[in-house]
C-alpha cells in the first residue's frame, strides 16, 4: 500500500465519531460501555480511534507478509448494489470450473468497512464460485477510495471486457454523467478510453420506449448497441409502439435480434404507406366462377379461369377503354 492510500484509510478515523454508531455489536466496544458526560466520551471515542488505527496496522502488516493480498472470510464479503456486472451462465461456470482446479490469480478488490468487515469492489462472480465450492476465505486486496471513486472504478475496470453487455455500458456512462453534471460524451469518452462515435452509440438506449428498457433490466445482453441505434431511431420517427412488440417477442426468445429489426422496420414502412380499401367480387357462369375481380382506388385486376379467355377479354377490354378515351375527349356539351 502506497503512503498517498496509507494516510487516505488512516484519515478515516478523523470522523470517527460519526461512524462509531454502525459498529457491529457482536462484541463489547467502548461505545457500548460509553459514560455519559462529555470528556468522558472523548476519551471513549480517542480509544475507539486507536482500536481503528491498529486494527488498520494489522492489515497493512498482512498486506505486507502476504506479498499484496490477504485471506479474508467469505462470511465478511458483503455486495453493494449496483456494483455486480452481468456475466452469462456458460462464462461463469466455466471460471467456477477453472477456480476449482487452479489458484486464484486475480485478488477479489475490496473496501473497509467501519464495523471491520467489507464492500466488495469487484470480483463478485469469483466470491460465487469460492462460495459455491465450499471455500471459507478467498485473497483480496484493499482498496481505499470513496463510494463513488469505488463505483466508478468498478464500472471502467468492466468496461472492456467482453462479459460486460452494451446495456451495462450505457448504464455505467450514464450513472457517472449523473454524478458529474455537465461531463460531455467527448469527455466521457476520453476518460473512458472508447471513441466518442462508440459512447454516441450507447448513448442510444436512452431513447428505447421505457417498455423496452424494464425488458433489458432482466436481460442486458437482449439488445446490443448497433441494434438499439436503429431501434432508438425507429422509436424517435414514432414507431414506438412497433419497437416495443418487437423487443417483447424478443425477450420471450420467439426471434433473434435481426428479425426483431426486420419487424420494427416493415411496420414503420405499412405506418407510412395509405391503407387501400380494395373492393373484391366474383363474376359468376352459374355455379362456376367466371372472373376474381379485385379494385383498390385506381387500379383493377382481372383473373379468369383460361388464358383464352384472359386474351379474348383483353381484347375487348382495350376496345373499349379506346372507346371511352376517345369520348372523354368530346366537348362537354356533347357528352
Amino acid at each position: 500500500m502506497s503512503n498517498k492510500q496509507r494516510e487516505r484509510l488512516l484519515a478515516r478515523t478523523a470522523n470517527l465519531a460519526d461512524k462509531v454508531a454502525a459498529t457491529s455489536a457482536t462484541r463489547p466496544t467502548a461505545q457500548q460501555t460509553r459514560p455519559s458526560t462529555v470528556p468522558a466520551q472523548l476519551g471513549a471515542f480517542r480509544l475507539e480511534a486507536q482500536e481503528w488505527k491498529e486494527r488498520i496496522r494489522e492489515l497493512e502488516e498482512q498486506i505486507r507478509k502476504s506479498g499484496g493480498g490477504i485471506e479474508i472470510p467469505l462470511t465478511k464479503l458483503h455486495e453493494v448494489k449496483g456494483r455486480r456486472r452481468h456475466m452469462p451462465r456458460a462464462k461463469y461456470e466455466e471460471l467456477r470450473s477453472n477456480l476449482q482446479r487452479n489458484k486464484l490469480i486475480h485478488p477479489v478488490r475490496v473496501m473497509l468497512r467501519v464495523d471491520g468487515e467489507y464492500d466488495i469492489v469487484s470480483g463478485h462472480h469469483r466470491v460465487d464460485a469460492y462460495r459455491e465450492l465450499g471455500r471459507e476465505t478467498i485473497r483480496c486486496v484493499l482498496d481505499e477510495m470513496s463510494l463513488d471513486e469505488a463505483e466508478s472504478q468498478a464500472f471502467y475496470a468492466n468496461l472492456h471486457q467482453s462479459d460486460l453487455t452494451d446495456y451495462e455500458k450505457y448504464l455505467g456512462f450514464a450513472k457517472r454523467q449523473r454524478e458529474a453534471p455537465g461531463i460531455t460524451q467527448a469527455q466521457l469518452a476520453e476518460e473512458s478510453g472508447l471513441s466518442t462515435s462508440a459512447v454516441s452509440y450507447l448513448f442510444s438506449f436512452a431513447d428505447l420506449p421505457s417498455k423496452v428498457l424494464e425488458l433489458l433490466a432482466d436481460n442486458p445482453g437482449m439488445i446490443g448497441v448497433n441494434a438499439a441505434h436503429e431501434l432508438a431511431a425507429l422509436t424517435r420517427a414514432g414507431n414506438a409502439e412497433q419497437v416495443i412488440a418487437a423487443a417483447t417477442q424478443l425477450a420471450a426468445g420467439s426471434i433473434d435480434q435481426q428479425k426483431a429489426l426486420q419487424l420494427a422496420r416493415v411496420a414503420r414502412e405499412s405506418n407510412t404507406r395509405p391503407k387501400l380499401e380494395a373492393d373484391t367480387f366474383k363474376v359468376k357462369a352459374g355455379r362456376a366462377t367466371y372472373c376474381d375481380v379485385r379494385r383498390a382506388k385506381n387500379v383493377m385486376r382481372l383473373q379468369f379461369k383460361s388464358e383464352q379467355e384472359a386474351e379474348e377479354v383483353s381484347r375487348l377490354i382495350r376496345e373499349l377503354l379506346e372507346q371511352r378515351a376517345n369520348g372523354q375527349q368530346k366537348p362537354e356539351t356533347e357528352n
